[in-house]
């Protein structure tokens, strides 16, 4: 009993055939890389710039260099660990022989993306830049770490908006106690 059709591996249960055009490969983990590249050079931009700035004599205890140097090598730390998760994962993508590999395939994003997070982040954004002159700072800024948490399906609102209320209160007293700038007061600066 001969066949003409070659032998053919049976599939576990969630596998991709080889031939999926959707299965991992180098074009997906080039893909996965694009972000923290991205970051990468955002944050070369900001490390060259801030150790190119002209210093004033005058400046205060920290100086106009610590924020984009700060900035710059924690983005810089951000994308060495993006792109060595989204090669760690690729890799064990393609050494699975598919997405699937008996995980859940609820972690591989959509296709077409997550247009309610993007969008309610964007009215957030747009909403804080509005209402940051009207309401000051610490309410707009509140209502900016409030909104984003909010867009990233956090389940505890009343928490939520605690944090994000201390969160702007931190970078109300960071802003004006060590750096002396003063940021819009708003509303509570006609109160108090």
């Amino acid at each position: 009993m001969t066949t003409a059709e070659p032998l053919r591996r049976e599939q576990a249960p969630g596998e991709r055939a080889p031939s999926d055009p959707t299965g991992p490969g180098p074009r997906r983990i080039r893909s996965a890389l694009a972000v923290p590249a991205v970051t990468a050079v955002v944050a070369l931009l900001l490390l060259s710039g801030g150790a190119l700035m002209r210093v004033p004599k005058a400046s205060g205890f920290l100086g106009p260099q610590f924020f984009p140097l700060t900035v710059g090598a924690l983005l810089m730390l951000t994308a060495l660990v993006s792109a060595t998760w989204a090669l760690r994962r690729g890799s064990a993508r393609i050494g699975r022989g598919g997405a699937g590999g008996g995980r859940d395939t609820a972690e591989t994003p959509s296709p077409r993306g997550d247009w309610r997070t993007l969008t309610t982040m964007a009215a957030t954004l747009l909403a804080h830049l509005a209402l940051l002159q009207p309401l000051g700072w610490l309410l707009s800024g509140t209502l900016l770490f409030w909104g984003i948490s909010y867009a990233l399906d956090r389940r505890r609102p009343l928490f939520d908006l605690c944090v994000a209320a201390a969160l702007a209160g931190v970078v109300q007293l960071v802003f004006s106690g060590l750096l002396e700038v003063a940021l819009p007061a708003g509303l509570l600066g006609k109160v108090l």
